[in-house]
């Protein structure tokens, strides 16, 4: 929320999935904790460094 209303990307959830070429249906489980295993915390970590944040 804090880079929404800073006007920074990536705003939301769709900014990130645009940026990796993955369904926004798929970045929200992904970022959820749906899906589980090696590349879905390959993901998870990468989701965050684009985010600016650490996991």
């Amino acid at each position: 929320m804090r880079n929404k209303k800073a006007g920074l990307k990536p705003a939301n959830q769709a900014d990130i999935a645009r940026r990796f070429g993955l369904s926004r249906m798929y970045t929200y489980s992904v970022i959820a904790e749906s899906q589980r295993g090696p590349k879905s915390n390959e993901w998870r970590k990468k989701f965050a460094a684009y985010a600016g944040m650490e996991v």
